[in-house]
């Protein structure tokens, strides 16, 4: 933009001061990322709109830093290696699945390739820094972390339902069908500092998996009233499935197994009648017809990532469908809060995959599906093991996490968005690197 150098050079300037004495800090800290990571990919969005569009490279920043900080630490003690054999096939899986990325088999290598493999790789990287970057400390400090965050997204959310929707789009500058939408039955949803309620609602889970198993009692009790009152603000139905999935675990992890098991079937069979007794139309003006045999066109939305046995093998191509498909260029312009409604994407457009799994086949094929499954399986086997053994609680979050981050994303635009992307995998590396850790402290 002609007249504004002068200005971004000393924007970068200034911004470089902090994030240097940042990057001296964890070198000598490094169990503080967890702070840096809850407060950067819960903020960014608040910041884009606030500051500026260009925030958005901030959590880029800060993920390089990481890895920076990963690789000093593996230079220093090589053996820290050993703690990711355990985990040996999964993490050869998700190389093949990066590696489908690059390759990228069945389109080119335009803006919309960069835009997906670059956000898939980052996410990755981040369950690789959480298995290797001091684990067992940032353990702490990610309970602690998530202590400060969550009550202040509470309150958050709760001021933004008290001033209404008028206000938070026409006065609070924010987006409706983005960070402020509507139930069917005509509630407000608020997303905190977040794109949207949904992230807002699955960050409130992930703390409540670490209330649950890891957080000590004060923080647990603050973590949890924290959650249950961003649970009400959003109202997001898929968060309270996975409310009841982490109930289950943590009923078998307490010794009632039986009971646990009763819960889930009784859940699940509510579950069901709900979504047979609830209607909802797929599109504007289309009959409204049960969820159960739609789920609210997510059926319709995942057909579309298959045509042909063609597509069945080598994908469409990354990012020529779902949320890639709609970057056009390189550098991303900052998105207009002047309270209209952003296009809508609905079952039916090619933009709207609304699966995380629909992406990846879509992108890559069945080779990068079947990697990406036989990771999380492998990740789930692994942690299936350590649980059944009893050794520690850390394993039971991290197991806990797991699954609802894999039933997240059945529903989940991109495995890249800032909470079920970012925040849970490398929390779920913390999780699994402090149990690793315990068992070879090198």
């Amino acid at each position: 933009m002609p007249g504004r150098g002068p200005v971004l050079a000393l924007g970068l300037v200034l911004g470089a001061l902090p994030l240097g004495a940042l990057a001296l800090l964890l070198v000598r800290r490094p169990q503080l990322a967890p702070w840096g990571a809850l407060l950067v990919f819960a903020t960014s969005a608040e910041l884009k709109l606030r500051v500026s569009s260009t925030v958005g490279v901030l959590k880029d920043g800060y993920v390089f830093l990481l890895v920076v900080l990963v690789v000093l630490l593996v230079l220093r003690r090589p053996t820290t290696l050993r703690r990711l054999l355990p985990l040996a096939l999964p993490l050869a899986a998700l190389g093949v699945l990066v590696a489908m990325y690059l390759v990228d088999p069945a389109g080119s290598h335009g803006s919309s390739w960069l835009f997906g493999t670059r956000l898939l790789i980052e996410v990755l990287v981040l369950l690789l820094v959480g298995l290797l970057l001091d684990p067992h400390r940032s353990l702490v400090h990610l309970v602690g972390a998530m202590a400060v965050v969550l009550p202040f997204e509470a309150v958050l959310a709760w001021a933004q339902q008290a001033a209404g929707m008028d206000a938070l789009v026409y006065q609070w500058g924010y987006e409706f069908g983005a960070q402020v939408r509507t139930t069917s039955s005509g509630g407000l949803r608020v997303s905190g500092t977040f794109e949207d309620p949904f992230q807002l609602a699955a960050l409130a889970v992930l703390g409540l998996a670490l209330a649950l198993f890891v957080a000590p009692r004060r923080q647990a009790w603050l973590i949890g009233v924290s959650a249950v009152a961003v649970l009400a603000a959003t109202e997001v139905r898929t968060a309270y499935i996975q409310v009841a999935l982490l109930l289950v675990v943590w009923g078998v992890r307490r010794g009632w197994g039986r009971q646990a098991t009763a819960f889930g079937l009784l859940a699940a069979i509510l579950g069901v009648l709900v979504l047979a007794t609830t209607t909802s139309s797929v599109t504007p003006g289309a009959p409204a017809e049960p969820l159960l045999f739609t789920l609210n066109g997510r059926l319709t939305s995942w057909s579309l990532a298959i045509e042909g046995a063609e597509s069945l093998v080598t994908g469409n191509g990354v990012g020529a469908r779902g949320i890639g498909s709609t970057r056009t260029s390189v550098v991303a312009s900052a998105p207009a809060y002047d309270g209209s409604a952003p296009d809508a994407y609905y079952a039916g457009n090619p933009a709207f995959l609304d699966s995380s799994y629909a992406q990846v086949q879509s992108d890559v094929g069945v080779v990068g599906s079947a990697a990406l499954l036989v990771a999380l399986a492998g990740l789930a086997v692994y942690l299936a093991r350590i649980c059944r053994a009893g050794r520690d609680d850390a394993s039971w979050a991290a197991m806990a996490a797991l699954i609802i981050t894999l039933f997240d994303w059945v529903g989940r635009s991109s495995l890249a968005s800032y909470t079920t992307g970012f925040l849970s995998l490398y929390i779920l590396g913390v999780l699994i690197g402090a149990t690793t850790q315990r068992e070879d402290p090198r």
